[in-house]
């Protein structure tokens, strides 16, 4: 658990939760965001590794890359807890202002097993709705905004650049060696995903910087291109979620 720093403007948190994606501290100097926010359910682990960092106090946006559980449940509580604004996609904002367990797939989910039997997705302001293209700044760093349906409605990318290197946080779109995240949900869609990977390989990313497994940090368009060169050949990349039976190798 804690704070592992990537670069001189990028943190990864971890809060120690099994049910957390990877959660990034964008520090601009001046300014600080989040990128993503976990469950909620190690709220006080996750503001814990923030201030490890140094950027607590500084903290002033946190960037949703999509409503579910897993990157978006924590911003109640830090919303609550420091103040910050936190901004989503219309799709985000309107499942988020009302806690919608349909929608986020939360109920089928934990009914699954995926998380605990008691908890609850927390209700979340949302201070501002942003879309394709949208430009942030945080400090000295830029933050830009990607929309990159596919994994489901609404999920954005966001590059934060801090003029030397520009890493693209993914959420749960494309992850390390090309790989995706497709689930037998209503808004899981190939054909949307597909569309992404193009869009996405034709940024010049230094880092890729996914909501799960395997972080990169060098050389991250070769991963991007892989995702998108697959789609091309009508043949999906592969999944990181594997069926219980699945070759382990």
């Amino acid at each position: 658990m804690g704070a592992r720093r990537l670069n001189d403007s990028l943190w990864l948190i971890d809060t120690g939760s099994p049910y957390d994606c990877h959660v990034y501290v964008a520090d601009g100097g001046t300014g600080a965001a989040l990128i993503d926010c976990g469950t909620g359910l190690a709220a006080e682990r996750l503001l814990e590794g923030i201030e490890g960092t140094g950027c607590l106090d500084r903290l002033s946006h946190v960037f949703v890359t999509h409503y579910h559980a897993d990157h978006a449940g924590g911003a109640a509580d830090v919303h609550a807890e420091r103040g910050v604004r936190v901004l989503a996609s219309a799709e985000t904002a309107a499942a988020l202002r009302v806690g919608d367990e349909d929608r986020t797939q939360v109920a089928v989910a934990r009914a699954a097993g995926v998380y605990p039997a008691d908890y609850r997705f927390p209700a979340c302001r949302v201070d501002e709705v942003v879309a394709d293209g949208a430009r942030h700044e945080v400090g000295e760093l830029s933050v830009t905004v990607h929309a990159s349906p596919g994994h489901c409605d609404g999920h954005l990318c966001f590059m934060v650049d801090d003029g030397d290197r520009r890493a693209l946080c993914t959420g749960d779109s494309i992850f390390s060696g090309g790989r995706v995240s497709v689930q037998p949900i209503p808004d899981c869609s190939p054909y949307l995903y597909a569309r992404t990977s193009q869009r996405l390989a034709e940024l010049s990313a230094d880092m890729l910087l996914p909501g799960h497994l395997d972080l990169v940090l060098t050389d991250a368009a070769a991963d991007l291109a892989r995702a998108a060169e697959s789609f091309r050949r009508l043949v999906p990349p592969p999944n990181i979620l594997k069926a219980d039976n699945a070759d382990p190798n």
